[in-house]
């Protein structure tokens, strides 16, 4: 039970927030009235050029994604950016964040840190690795290994705090950002030290969600010229501590279907604790030599997972029902030595770096235990858990060559070198006093261990012709080889209590190619259109004994080499698309069709031999549109709509499963939508304040290919977010503020059905889901 103290704190809370939200928002009104004034004659003279500066800018996006620096609305590819102030104004906070905001990306969420990335539809949930390339600048933070393609150990959330610039690619990255770049590339871009200038901002946030209690966190940045204009040096540092919203009951022990609601339980269970640093030094040197360490270490803890039991929870009901906490933990270090050269028409670049991701994740296991053990030898549903540790350390070294010609020809190639060591280990121990309990003998449920490692060496080059003024072609191509390897020893009850040992071991090799013509009609339009390969590696196999299902194989037209490995999977992506400015640049309109041709498709499939293996079986098709635009029709005004169709589907049944030809892709959301509205006004203190409004909608979601199943498909859902501020108090001051409401309509969505690190029961599912209503105050100070 929860104390009759905490209803008054709680109270006291919510009135201190809310008054000092009144007290905020006060100040809007008055100004909304004078600026309508305004805008029915002239532009004021007193507007600050920091708002002139601001919509410049809007109108001026720089990207790297093509490996320069280059406007965006003259780059040939479809790519969305969100520099630091909207990812603020946005409140942005996550990589599921930057998803429902971008069209064409989707991210099957199950908490922080916990996400699986699928772009313009291509969804897997087999193989070693996924299918969207992922980096922290030049570091590739997919983890790159099964680890990538189970939710519950998925790919980091780094903190946005002192992020430059979230770049999403859409479209296969195969070329210049290699392997499981089949779908995209999502790349976060951090901010690099200043060699002039002292710089110090800082930022503390105090929240409450519905159905949970007190949020708060903080952030620092300090950047120190420390020889001017030779050595500069910057750190940041943030904190994150989020109150859970869902609380955790104990399992009816007579149906492990139930709650006991009435007895004892774990409020908030599902809290965070978020901590980071970010330090890097710069070293400007004679002739254009450059020098760029850097370090990054984050750490996540949970108190349970993001997720909601059902039954006996619900959307309207939000529980969990374990008997025993399910903490987890993840820790990631990210350390890059970059030395770039420059010369009069080229640079050379050198980046080394390192990747160590540690995941510990408790799970309750006690439905699994009775659903597998009962009625006997155990009449009744006993505390057990399941304990996974996950490790990803990955080096990775590339060179780079990038040109500044003055003639038609540019080129970009280099050389790339990638080691993956992923060991993990998982156990189901047998409980305290559970023999005793059922008169059993069992030693230990289950314990299993794997060592993964993955390497991979590539030659890279993308050349480009501008062939007239107006047209220019480029063509891109990557040979890559890959080598795999891994041994694996499982044993306990769940294995027979027979001790085994296995390994396997994989390489292939192929070529990427990329081609694309882009032609700029005149300085408001550019078409471009694209064909380009990704790929994506395959891996050695679980061995299936050929003796037993050899000739299962064979009828399903798979090769003997099946039962020990799988190939390489690869898309071919042909797209068409446009950017465009119009009404004096007022009106921006980008958009792209895309058609990818899906082969060889590494799926799970369920043998009736009594093994399950990953082959390459069959092909899949996904086409669509994705659409943005962006409307400036005065100063104070900023539209922003963002939308996405897409029809992925089988192209084939997949054997042993409920999955047929022409079935949507699971994860896979037909249409997205974003749109957001923005009002900038001079505040009667003379500086500007903004009001925002940001809408993001999904549609229905396939979560599994078994239209029986009471988990087959998660509805549509949109999530309102209110955001209003200013970056400075007065003229002088170095103080500003944002109020926000997250999910103003508290509308809980489901995020995804992730995979059971012990085992997934028919009867029942974790659901993932989205964080209800949100209401909190922002301070920042900047110097």
């Amino acid at each position: 039970m929860v104390p009759i103290s905490f209803y008054p704190l709680r109270l006291r809370r919510i009135s201190y927030l809310s008054c000092l939200a009144t007290a905020l928002l006060a100040r809007f009104p008055l100004v909304l009235a004078q600026e309508v004034q305004h805008s029915a004659g002239a532009t004021s003279l007193e507007e600050p050029e920091k708002a002139e500066k601001a919509e410049k800018n809007t109108q001026e996006v720089v990207i790297t994604a093509q490996r320069r620096t280059e406007r965006l609305q003259n780059a040939p590819l479809s790519v969305t950016a969100l520099d630091a102030e909207k990812i603020e104004k946005m409140g942005i906070e996550s990589v599921a964040d930057v998803a429902r905001m971008t069209p064409g990306l989707n991210v099957v969420s199950s908490g922080p840190g916990q996400n699986i990335l699928v772009m313009r539809g291509i969804s897997s949930s087999a193989g070693t690795a996924g299918t969207v390339g992922y980096y922290l600048d030049d570091i590739p933070i997919a983890a790159s290994s099964n680890a990538s393609l189970l939710s519950l150990r998925g790919v980091i959330d780094p903190s946005v705090f002192d992020i430059d610039q979230v770049e999403v690619l859409r479209g296969p990255q195969g070329t210049l950002y290699g392997s499981s770049s089949m779908g995209g590339t999502v790349k976060y871009l951090t901010k690099q030290p200043n060699f002039s200038q002292f710089q110090f901002n800082g930022s503390a946030t105090v929240s409450e969600t519905k159905g949970g209690g007190l949020n708060w966190g903080s952030n620092a940045m300090l950047n120190i010229p420390l020889v001017d204009n030779k050595i500069a040096f910057r750190l940041a540092a943030f904190e994150r501590h989020q109150d859970g919203f869902i609380n955790r009951y104990q399992i009816d022990p007579n149906n492990y279907l139930g709650a006991l609601t009435s007895g004892s339980k774990q409020e908030s269970a599902n809290s965070e604790k978020t901590t980071g640093v970010r330090a890097i030094v710069s070293f400007k040197l004679e002739d254009q030599l450059t020098i760029t360490s850097s370090i990054f270490n984050q750490r996540t803890f949970l108190g349970a997972p993001f997720q909601i039991d059902v039954p006996p929870g619900s959307i309207s009901s939000l529980m969990q029902a374990r008997l025993v906490p399910e903490p987890s933990t993840q820790v990631s270090t990210l350390a890059n030595v970059s030395i770039r050269k420059g010369f009069d028409q080229f640079e050379l670049l050198s980046s080394t770096s390192y990747y160590d991701r540690n995941v510990e994740i408790d799970e309750d296991s006690s439905k699994v235990l009775y659903y597998f053990y009962s009625p006997k030898p155990q009449t009744y549903v006993y505390p057990s858990v399941m304990k996974g540790d996950y490790v990803n350390r990955e080096f990775t070294q590339e060179f780079r060559f990038t040109s500044d010609f003055k003639g038609p020809w540019q080129i970009i190639g280099g050389a790339y070198y990638h080691h993956v060591n992923a060991p993990l280990a998982s156990s189901i121990p047998t409980p305290d006093g559970y023999n005793a309990a059922f008169g059993t003998h069992i030693n230990t449920f289950f314990t299993g261990s794997r060592e993964a490692t993955v390497s991979e060496t590539a030659l890279f080059e993308e050349t480009s012709y501008q062939m007239t003024p107006q047209l220019t072609a480029r063509v891109g191509l990557r040979s890559f080889r890959v080598n795999q390897t891994f041994i694996q020893q499982t044993d306990g009850a769940f294995v027979g209590n027979v001790p085994t040992t296995v390994q396997g071991s994989s390489s292939d090799s192929g070529l990427n190619p990329k081609f694309n013509l882009g032609w700029q009609v005149n300085k408001d339009m550019l078409l471009y259109a694209t064909a380009s390969k990704g790929y994506r590696p395959g891996g050695p196999n679980n061995p299936a004994p050929a003796a037993v299902c050899g000739s299962e194989v064979a009828s399903l037209n798979l090769s003997p080499s099946s039962l020990v490995k799988f190939a390489p999977d690869t898309v071919w992506n042909y797209e068409l698309g446009t950017k465009s400015s119009w009404l004096d640049d007022k009106l921006f309109l980008n958009g792209s069709l895309y058609y990818i041709k899906w082969n060889q498709v590494q799926q799970q499939i369920v043998l009736q031999c009594g093994f399950n293996i990953t082959a390459n079986f069959g092909s899949a098709t996904s086409k669509g549109l994705e659409l943005e635009v962006v409307y400036h029709p005065v100063r104070e005004w900023n539209f922003r709509l963002a939308g996405n169709f897409t029809q992925a589907e089988l192209g084939n049944d997949v054997p042993g499963t409920n999955a047929k030809k022409g079935d949507q892709l699971v994860d896979v959301p037909r249409w997205t939508m974003s749109a957001s509205a923005e009002y900038s006004a001079v505040m009667p203190n003379g500086v500007p304040g903004y009001a925002r409004l940001d809408y993001s909608y999904t549609g229905t979601t396939n979560s599994l290919y078994d239209r029986a199943s009471p988990f087959y498909q998660r509805a549509a859902f949109g999530m309102f977010n209110l955001r209003l501020g200013e970056n400075q108090l007065s003229a002088n001051s170095h103080w500003g503020w944002a109020f926000f409401v997250d999910n103003l309509t508290n509308k809980i969505g489901e995020t995804g059905l992730p995979v059971a690190i012990s085992a997934d029961l028919p009867t029942t599912r974790r659901l993932g889901i989205v964080r209800p209503r949100t209401i909190g105050l922002t301070l920042k100070y900047t110097m």
